[in-house]
């Protein structure tokens, strides 16, 4: 077990006994005793974020036992002291009695403590006179039933300061003295009532109030006063900080680095015979950049024959698709040329029957005329008395009937003429009111199949550049399985082989690693914390072991401990990683000049933009 283990182990049997504490001054002093052994266990071991942590515990504990001994000596004050009401009587309410006025009566609830600015009051039920300077109310306040045990009355004009029961128990945190002045009070007030004054009482050895059992001597403590406690405090606080100093100067400025590089792995792209791998561990690629070819003297032609099958198959469908589609398109002319002879004759017939039934609405027109002279003939000679009035009537309702017949006529006849200007508009309609079955029927059939047949065409077409397209992939697949280069940058170095020439690969397994010894990396293992702080393009100053020179380089990124690189993306990993370190990548700026490929080698690294209070902030946030 190290010293360091040691007092680690010391540090966390007194954090347990601060635990174990009761009261807080033997607490405090046993913190106290922890924080020096944990500082101490850091400092050993390099602990820095533990040695922050109780270099800054240190003093506030420190100052947390001067403010508890202050506070005891308080204590003891207001004990052999009289307590003084200034410090109270801005909390408190003004209230004027006049003489006579109760101010309380017995047995009433008691809310508020009151002291006597000036003026007298008596109490009756236990004939005592309260005058200025006196608290009064307090018993009651205290007492189970809470409840007053007297009666106050003013003997003169009174001015009473009250303070309520709730205000009464605030003001006991923060002042105290009231507290004890008031156990004093009340103890008094006990004694008197039951006739007995403390006066006649014989002290108790050993229970003098300015004695002191504290653990700190107030002779020791008395000879500092709050300046010189805070320059000590001070003091106390700088000395883990200075200490601190040491620890960052070795951490930015020392590492276990290692040079490195980009580890690329070459793979075999398909399966077969390596042939023409003659390079070896070390060596350069030339400026072909060829380092290996595979054969595969096994291809499957399967596919290529099942796609050229698909493309001809596609190919025949379209032209069978074509040639229905040009005979449908043929039909609907026919049936196109059809519909307009059927139109051309229906338009003449309708012009026909207009015709006709203009002939014969002026034929109608006429015996309109000659019935309605018959008619006015009728009626003259019935007037004259040589025709009967039958003979009139009979006239005239032949007169009517002609009438109507005219009516109807033209009527009919501008229908007939509706019908053929919707004709000349390509609208057919019937006598009937319906549109005949030669101008839809046939020709919406042909035109749905003819659409019907076009999209059977645009869908072949579509097949057949598919088919054509998965032909020319599959024959490009074959040739691609069948001889494939393998081929990295010129120049670069192979760093280890997998497999020998004329070895059987199969897709995807190793064939070798290469890397790029122009452009060097530096593997630098640090803290989280320091790692927090740097960032990419940061300057960072690299020495090579044996090399004096020191080197330009710049932060490439940072990693946390559970997600380092290792070997399976560096050529290098420092040995300097442990457990719970990060890891930081810097590139060198200028890595042509450094002779040879120095993979592997020790390196120091710093960075000198990282300062010290920097370093500090980082395990303090917010600082």
């Amino acid at each position: 077990m190290s010293s360091g283990e040691i007092f680690g182990y010391i540090a966390s049997a007194l954090v347990f006994a601060t635990f174990y504490m009761r009261t807080m001054l033997p607490l405090r002093v046993v913190a106290l005793a922890s924080n020096v052994a944990f500082i101490t266990y850091a400092l050993i071991d390099g602990l820095t974020p533990i040695l922050i942590l109780h270099g800054a515990l240190l003093p506030l504990n420190l100052l947390r036992l001067l403010q508890i001994r202050e506070f005891t000596a308080q204590v003891e004050r207001a004990a052999t002291q009289e307590f003084s009401a200034q410090a109270i009587l801005p909390f408190m309410s003004k209230r004027v009695v006049r003489a006579k006025d109760i101010l309380f009566s017995a047995n009433e609830l008691a809310d508020e403590l009151y002291y006597v600015v000036e003026g007298e009051l008596f109490l009756p039920e236990v004939q005592r006179t309260v005058s200025s300077g006196s608290f009064l109310g307090e018993f009651a306040l205290f007492s189970e039933t809470g409840r007053r045990t007297a009666t106050a009355i003013a003997v003169t004009d009174c001015t009473i300061m009250a303070l309520t029961k709730k205000a009464v128990f605030a003001a006991l945190l923060q002042h105290p003295t009231l507290g004890i002045h008031l156990l004093k009070l009340v103890t008094v007030r006990m004694l008197q009532n039951a006739g007995v004054s403390d006066r006649h009482l014989m002290p108790v050895d050993g229970a003098s109030p300015g004695k002191d059992a504290s653990v700190l001597s107030p002779r020791f403590l008395d000879r500092f006063g709050r300046k010189s406690r805070i320059a000590l405090v001070t003091v106390l606080a700088a000395i883990p900080i200075v200490a601190a100093v040491y620890q960052p100067i070795y951490v930015v400025l020392d590492r276990d680095a290692a040079v490195t590089s980009w580890l690329n792995v070459a793979t075999a792209p398909i399966a077969g015979t390596v042939e023409g791998f003659e390079t070896r561990a070390g060596q350069k690629v030339d400026v072909t950049g060829v380092v290996a070819r595979i054969v595969n003297h096994s291809s499957d032609r399967s596919a290529v024959i099942r796609a050229e099958g698909q493309e001809r198959r596609a190919e025949a469908r379209l032209t069978q698709i074509g040639h229905y589609n040009e005979r449908v398109l043929q039909l609907s002319k026919e049936w196109a040329d059809r519909k307009a002879r059927y139109a051309e004759g229906f338009r003449r017939d309708l012009d026909l029957e207009i015709q006709d039934l203009e002939q014969r609405l002026a034929l109608q027109s006429e015996r309109v005329k000659l019935a309605d002279a018959s008619a006015q003939r009728r009626r003259a000679l019935r007037v004259s008395g040589t025709a009967s009035q039958a003979d009139e009537d009979l006239a005239t309702a032949s007169h009517r009937e002609v009438q109507v017949t005219l009516t109807q006529m033209t009527k009919a006849l501008e229908r007939v003429r509706e019908r053929r200007r919707l004709a000349g508009t390509g609208v057919f309609i019937q006598q009937d009111g319906k549109e005949p079955e030669w101008s839809w029927r046939s020709i919406d059939e042909i035109d749905l199949e003819a659409a019907r047949a076009k999209r059977a065409v645009v869908d072949a077409q579509e097949e057949l550049s598919t088919a054509r397209s998965i032909f020319d992939q599959e024959r490009k697949n074959l040739e691609a399985s069948t001889t494939v280069s393998v081929r990295v940058a010129a120049g670069m170095t192979i760093w280890s082989t997998a497999v020998t020439n004329n070895a059987s690969v199969t897709q995807g397994e190793k064939l070798f690693s290469w890397i790029d010894c122009n452009t060097l990396l530096v593997d630098v293992p640090v803290t989280e914390t320091l790692a927090a702080l740097l960032y990419e393009g940061m300057r960072a100053n690299v020495s090579l072991e044996g090399d004096p020179q020191v080197r330009k380089a710049t932060v490439l990124f940072t990693r946390g401990a559970s997600s380092r690189l290792g070997g399976s993306d560096l050529a290098s990993v420092s040995r300097g990683h442990k457990l719970g370190t990060a890891q930081v990548l810097v590139v060198l700026v200028d890595s042509r000049n450094i002779s040879g490929c120095p993979i592997g080698r020790r390196a120091y690294v710093g960075f000198p933009d990282v300062r010290l209070l920097q370093y500090i902030s980082a395990y303090v946030p917010g600082l």
